[in-house]
């Protein structure tokens, strides 16, 4: 690992820590202000409306997967027409989806909602406008794919953290100024995001112009090249779709056969999926373009450090953060939402359980599309994942609970970790014996290690602010410590030591023993 690359992905990590820790705690309260403000009942009502539209957002993930990694890859290359052919048809394509998408939901889609969701009667309205407002914000985040895709592959994190950051302060500002008014606040929530959606449309279109001259926009076709696009797209719409499927059928299902409460609880554990992939994202875009670029430019050495160091990593830090969040999730959810819907603690432990597989496995992901051999890979996963769709459908059939539903889930993400990685052997020649070492055990030892203090301080303390943190240092500092001098390897602590911004540190505690 170079020492210029690995200081620019851990200059990136810190930017995107400080956009993951703004975005959570500004969508964490503003998630409780909007469950006071539409109540239990609309915001169950808008998470199902929103369902029938965000069924389809596999296809825009599975373009945005295609883009980042042709953008990424060309710039690895150092192929400059290619990079702005490349980001043409990436543009183009985007368009073309959005202006698809639109008849589809305003045909099929609308179809649905007013004759397959249970709606009641006197909120078909409401319901209806939230699902424009809905519409329009998909065909706005489709236009953004490109411009999101370019700024991660040029690796200019801080942009992208500010904009983030900013976003969701505009939203709450707009949230709050809008509790008092006397307007269906259904209708105006789905409003308020459909602007900012538009706003931060804009801000990526400028800063895209003025910054990346390679990547301007140029009026280009290339047949061959959309195919590559949809060929890329089709396999990876794969997964996309089946992750896609199952939270919208879940969503539908649960409209079924349960309450709106259990929609209300959904829709709360919907915001923790949310949160959880700002934190994957943030980390997994870090690296990402490294490991993409070390791929095309043939470097199979630093490709490989890549995923073994990253997925340990991943898992350090989430452990770091998750822990002292189901130490202490009854006191969170009542600080973050005051009286929330049943079964909502038991949603969010079963996607903590989902959650943490896609964590450690991000580096392997994205080794896959670095390669660009999606067709096994993809098959394999997504056969895997939609076996969540009959059996969510069962069980609810047959009495089983929600929360059930939800393990089942789970359940099978454990086995897609499994085939991925020794699936992995054959696609990268991924050491299996290696792996396991020096990434699973590891993992498994460091857990072993630091999760039995903070469990037992959370015993022997009462719910509140002082176990909260009490629980959140022991954590921080236990997996820190497990993990700096356990969880990686010599090379690696080497490393970490060598680092400009570790060297300042040590030198300050020095310079105070002196």
């Amino acid at each position: 690992m170079s020492q210029q690359d690995a200081s620019r992905a851990l200059k990136n990590t810190l930017f995107l820590f400080l956009r993951m820790g703004v975005v959570l705690l500004i969508s964490l309260y503003t998630s409780r202000v909007v469950l006071q403000m539409l109540g239990i009942n609309d915001y169950g009502l808008y998470n199902v409306v929103g369902s029938v539209v965000w069924f389809f957002t596999f296809l825009n993930i599975a373009l945005t997967n295609a883009t980042s990694r042709y953008i990424t890859y060309e710039l690895g290359a150092g192929n400059p027409e290619k990079i702005r052919q490349t980001y043409a048809m990436a543009v183009n394509t985007h368009a073309i989806l959005a202006v698809a998408m639109l008849v589809i939901m305003e045909t099929g889609g609308l179809w649905f909602l007013n004759h397959r969701v249970v709606i009641p009667p006197d909120r078909v309205v409401a319901a209806n406008w939230c699902f424009q407002f809905s519409v329009l914000l998909f065909c706005a985040s489709i236009m953004k794919v490109p411009l999101h895709s370019n700024v991660i592959a040029h690796e200019k994190m801080s942009f992208y953290a500010w904009t983030s950051m900013g976003e969701a302060a505009l939203k709450l500002l707009l949230i709050i100024l809008m509790i008092h008014s006397t307007f269906d606040k259904l209708i105006l929530y789905s409003g308020i995001l459909f602007v900012v959606s538009l706003v931060v449309l804009a801000v990526y279109v400028v800063y895209n112009r003025r910054v990346f001259a390679d990547t301007r926009y140029i009026r280009f076709w290339d047949g061959k090249m959309i195919k590559q696009f949809l060929s890329y797209s089709g396999y990876s719409m794969l997964v996309n779709g089946a992750d896609g499927m199952t939270v919208s059928s879940r969503n539908i299902f649960f409209n079924w056969f349960s309450t709106a409460v259990a929609n209300a609880a959904m829709g709360i554990a919907n915001q923790v999926i949310t949160l959880f992939n700002v934190f994957v994202d943030s980390f997994s875009q870090a690296f990402r373009p490294q490991i993409i670029k070390s791929y095309a430019a043939g470097d199979n050495s630093y490709f490989m450090q890549l995923i073994y160091s990253t997925s340990k990593i991943y898992y350090y830090l989430f452990l770091m953060i998750s822990l002292p969040i189901l130490l202490n999730l009854q006191f969170i959810l009542e600080i973050w939402l005051g009286k929330y819907p049943d079964g909502t603690e038991a949603f969010v432990l079963a996607i903590v359980a989902y959650t943490i597989f896609d964590v450690f496995q991000m580096p392997l992901v994205t080794a896959v599309h670095a390669t660009g051999k999606l067709r096994v890979h993809q098959i394999m996963i997504a056969s895997i994942k939609i076996l969540a769709i009959p059996a969510t459908y069962l069980a609810l059939l047959w009495g089983g609970t929600p929360e059930l539903t939800l393990y089942l889930w789970a359940a099978l993400n454990v086995i897609c970790a499994v085939a991925r990685t020794i699936y992995m052997r054959r696609l990268i020649s991924l050491s299996l014996r290696r792996y396991i070492t020096d990434v699973v055990l590891k993992m498994l030892v460091v857990t072993i290690i630091a999760v039995p203090l903070p469990v037992w301080t959370a015993t022997l303390m009462e719910d509140g602010w002082l176990r909260l943190l009490a629980t959140g240092a022991l954590s921080v500092a236990m997996v820190g410590v497990a993990s700096f001098f356990i969880g990686i390897n010599r090379k690696e602590r080497e490393f970490v030591v060598s680092l400009p911004a570790t060297q300042k540190v040590l030198s300050f505690f020095k310079r105070k023993q002196v």
